[in-house]
């Protein structure tokens, strides 16, 4: 006849089961699996509550019983202290025994479960303890003994419909941690999708404001100030050449005098040869910045200088001397007057395009728009970086999904013990 049970009882439960219907399949499974067990278990509750009574009640009698049988006074005491014990512990097994309302093969297995882990206890620390309780109380230990042994056999019998069932059973409680991971995978794919959603629309709203900032760029580009204004840069960057072109040439022409001066200089800190403040000044003025120089009256300090060479022949070596003095010479020959002029004039003309570039409104616009284009275009490309990361994360909850579905597959089949249609909508 448990042939033909499991037959049927594969034939009740349904070869084809939605994600959403799982509860009620699972009901369905277990009447179809746990038939009579029911009426079974409450057949047995009413028996163990009347062998939880019986028990109380012959602990009890145990507790009050005196005993009449010689042994020695230390068997005695031992019996005693170990009598107290047993009824204590006995007493809490019969008190943790609480009859479920429920009679499902879960409320079941669970009452088993507890029950008969209280039923597990010691009689005392030894044998001879046990011994010794029963020397004094044969008759009471007697009753509770068997009084306990019903107790297991009514749990046994209890159980018993469960019993070949245990595997079942373990694929039962792991379907809801199956259920809350796949729910639980299905809203995290939700929430990356509705962030991608919203990505994607700040990416649209991004790539027309580029768009539209790009053309404003053109069309300022295109405009008469902003050709006035490329014009004056075009004008700048030619003066400040000159300028540049000017002042190199400067340099370049005081440069051959650089080391006469020098010692020149090293030989007034020396002592060997005592300058005066005006030749101090004028030696000081070149070497620190012939640009500068020409600003004051630098032909003046070119006689000077040479003044300190003429009138001391050993101040100078033969050679050094006489190339000095004719570099003296070139340079009091030329129209150093005029360079400063020009210098001036240039300067002067760089500050005035300057002045009218700044008066320009049409570069701040253009470099505010710039600056704000550059901005979004970072933005956009952070938004599809985090629209990357995004898909990557759906893709890899998909796999964990996909795994979740076929382990949940798997447990419902060794449930059912037969193939079995999920029909699940993962994403």
């Amino acid at each position: 006849m448990k042939w033909l049970n499991k037959i049927r009882g594969k034939e009740e439960i349904p070869s084809t089961v939605s994600f959403d219907g799982i509860d009620t399949w699972l009901e369905m499974v277990s009447n179809a699996l746990f038939r009579g067990l029911n009426t079974n278990a409450a057949r047995l509750y009413d028996e163990i509550e009347a062998i939880r009574e019986r028990l109380k009640q012959d602990i009890s009698e145990l507790q009050n019983a005196e005993s009449t049988e010689e042994v020695p006074d230390r068997i005695e005491k031992i019996g005693l202290l170990s009598r107290d014990k047993m009824v204590k512990h006995l007493y809490s097994v019969a008190e943790k025994i609480v009859i479920p309302a429920q009679t499902d093969y879960k409320t079941v297995w669970s009452f088993y479960q507890e029950t008969t882990s209280s039923l597990e206890f010691p009689f005392g620390k030894s044998q001879t303890n046990i011994y010794c309780v029963r020397s004094l109380f044969p008759s009471e230990i007697k009753e509770v003994i068997s009084d306990l042994n019903r107790l297991r056999t009514a749990l046994d019998q209890l159980i018993a419909p469960l019993k070949e069932k245990e595997s079942q059973i373990e694929h039962l409680e792991q379907v809801p941690e199956f259920i809350e991971a796949i729910r639980e995978l299905r809203s995290a794919v939700e929430k990356e999708k509705e962030k991608i959603n919203d990505q994607e629309g700040d990416c649209s709203a991004l790539e027309r404001r580029i768009e539209l900032e790009d053309k404003r760029l053109k069309l300022i580009e295109e405009k008469e100030e902003w050709k006035q204004y490329k014009a004056h840069e075009t004008e700048l960057s030619s003066l400040e050449t000159d300028l540049n072109e000017l002042e190199s040439d400067v340099r370049r022409m005081f440069t051959p005098l650089t080391k006469a001066l020098n010692l020149l200089k090293k030989q007034d800190e020396t002592g060997r040869h005592t300058l005066t403040p005006e030749e101090r000044n004028a030696i000081a003025a070149i070497l620190a910045s012939p640009i500068d120089a020409l600003n004051d009256d630098v032909n003046a300090n070119l006689l000077v200088i040479k003044n300190i060479i003429e009138g001391d022949p050993a101040v100078l070596k033969d050679r050094k001397r006489e190339q000095t003095l004719n570099w003296l010479d070139h340079l009091l020959n030329t129209d150093l007057v005029s360079m400063k002029g020009r210098r001036e004039q240039l300067q002067s003309q760089i500050e005035e395009v300057k002045g009218t570039l700044s008066d320009l409104r049409i570069l701040k616009e253009k470099e505010e728009l710039e600056h704000s284009l550059v901005s979004a275009q970072g933005q956009l490309k952070q938004l599809q970086e985090g629209i990357d990361r995004s898909k990557g994360h759906i893709g890899s909850l998909e796999e964990d999904l996909e795994e979740k579905k076929r382990l949940l597959l798997e447990t419902l089949e060794g449930i059912a013990g037969k193939k079995i249609d999920l029909q699940i909508t993962l994403v």
